[in-house]
């Protein structure tokens, strides 16, 4: 099995609004949010793990680069198949090394207090919980764990 990591291109955009809502359902991005995101690729950075040409996961990031000087995780989903098999580490471990290259050292995110999994890939990449958002989530109300990394 072939598997690679790449960084968007609108070619595949279909692809990837399918897979955003085969991930998250009611919870999914809509047209107007993605419009707006793809509109805006030089701080939204897309990385997508294909395997064989499929994609199989991605991570988004906005880079905030010297304005903020910190890289948000916005979102990530991986196929409902292919869960379990390390592609958030592989797709984390690609988007740190090369935002280390451009001299990003600060990285946040947040997820849901039941979203196990993302929690530990947070922690094992050395992500310290830093907050609690109340009721940060809605479909259903749910409060936010607030996550830091600084390199």
């Amino acid at each position: 099995r072939f598997m690679e990591i790449i960084k968007f291109n609108l070619k595949d955009k279909k692809e990837l609004l399918e897979l955003d809502k085969e991930c998250f359902g009611v919870n999914h991005w809509d047209n107007e949010l993605w419009q707006e995101i793809l509109g805006d690729l030089e701080h939204n950075i897309i990385y997508l793990a294909k395997e064989n040409t499929e994609l199989i996961a991605y991570l988004m990031i906005y880079n905030w680069g010297k304005e903020k000087n910190y890289v948000k995780v916005t979102n990530i989903g991986t196929k409902s198949s292919f869960r379990g098999q390390g592609l958030a580490h592989k797709l984390f471990e690609t988007m740190i090394n090369e935002m280390k290259k451009e001299g990003m050292k600060d990285f946040r995110g947040e997820t849901r207090v039941t979203n196990y999994p993302m929690q530990k890939v947070f922690s094992d990449f050395g992500f310290i919980k830093v907050d609690t958002i109340k009721g940060y989530y809605d479909n259903p109300t749910e409060d936010a764990l607030r996550y830091h990394l600084s390199i």
